[in-house]
């Protein structure tokens, strides 16, 4: 059985051979240590048998902003004179200098200046390079389904504005924030469109609202202000008939009837060290979600004090409690930490495969 149609199964809450696996290594230092022993990461997830990649575009939504001479991080000596040399560039001469490092689009106070932004072109092919190369080998080659990488509205607008501004945009000014997420929103169906046009199985929005036990602003402004926007990504890409997956960090508990209703149909990380319960999820829900994780970063994988007896423990537990029936894909719950040896992350992957199978 192909890794995609495990995958499907999952997805479709049916039992496939076995579960299945999945894990997040992104941009890690930890693969240079893999490439050392297999040669290539390609030969490390052959190796241990995994059934997806996720896959992300080559640069975000907006362009990048340039310094100028009222950002604060314009006085710092190094930068100014990087930016005085840039202006002196052709390039450097059409966009002002070198980037801000105050915010890697530059400095947005208001959301008035943010609505001026430009976008990237979500037809830019040069957009699509990593995810057209991860569709012709993990999925064309190895049979493995792809999630794409997807702006969430809230993750990418805090990402602008920064979190603490966010929050008082969405106190004082919500009708034009709702405005601004909107637009990311409208960006992000014609990238759904493309995406899913090259061959992407599954839209993956990131889109982090929880905390330790709670959220991280009062549930109604997530109805009243994420929600709407986040609706015209999902609703869209359900259209296209592309199941719809998130990624949402902390405790979401207080919102999962509204991700239900965006039509979200799997769930990751559910993170249990921020407060989730996923068997609470799975027999609540079950039947709609298909619970993605099962291997907690935070607080078992990659310790300090190594302990493979508790990474086993969590393994063969969640296997457990949430593949019958189907709707359970094994994966960390975030990046694997910089500091996790790899005979640990080799170790978690063979419990996995061990313990995933149905018969």
């Amino acid at each position: 059985m192909l890794g995609r149609e495990r995958v499907f199964a999952a997805l479709e809450h049916r039992e496939a051979d076995r579960v299945p696996l999945y894990i997040w290594l992104f941009w890690s230092p930890i693969n240079e240590t893999i490439r050392a022993k297999y040669g290539s990461e390609a030969a490390f997830y052959d190796c241990f048998n995994i059934d997806m990649w996720q896959t992300f575009p080559s640069k975000g939504v907006f362009q990048r902003a340039k310094v100028s001479a009222d950002m604060p991080d314009a006085l710092d000596a190094e930068r100014q004179a990087e930016s005085d040399r840039l202006a002196e560039t052709e390039t450097g001469a059409e966009t002002g200098g070198a980037p801000s490092s105050r915010n890697i689009y530059g400095d947005v106070p208001t959301l008035d200046q943010i609505m001026e932004l430009p976008f990237t072109d979500p037809d830019d092919s040069d957009l699509y390079a990593p995810i057209k190369e991860d569709i012709a080998f993990h999925k064309e080659q190895r049979g493995r389904a792809i999630f794409v990488q997807t702006p969430g509205v809230f993750e990418c607008g805090n990402g602008i504005i920064g979190l603490q501004q966010c929050f008082e945009y969405m106190a004082l000014e919500p009708e034009k924030l709702k405005l601004f997420f909107e637009r990311i929103a409208r960006w992000a169906q014609r990238y759904v469109d493309n995406c899913l046009d090259l061959g992407c199985d599954v839209i993956h929005v990131s889109d982090d609202w929880g905390m330790n036990k709670r959220l991280l602003f009062n549930p109604n402004l997530w109805w009243e202000i994420i929600y709407p926007a986040e609706r015209l990504i999902t609703e869209h890409a359900v259209r296209r008939g592309a199941p719809v997956s998130l990624h949402s960090d902390g405790y979401i508990w207080d919102v999962i009837d509204g991700i239900i209703q965006l039509g979200i149909r799997c769930l990751h990380p559910v993170q249990e060290s921020a407060g989730m319960d996923m068997l609470k999820v799975k027999k609540t829900y079950g039947d709609i979600l298909t619970i993605y994780g099962g291997l907690d970063v935070r607080a078992t994988l990659g310790r300090e004090e190594q302990d493979l007896n508790a990474v086993r423990d969590e393994i063969v537990h969640n296997m457990r409690d949430l593949k019958p029936g189907g709707g359970f894909i094994f994966c960390t719950s975030h990046i694997a930490m910089e500091n996790t040896p790899l005979d640990e992350i080799e170790f978690a992957l063979e419990v996995a495969n061990e313990h995933a199978w149905y018969k």
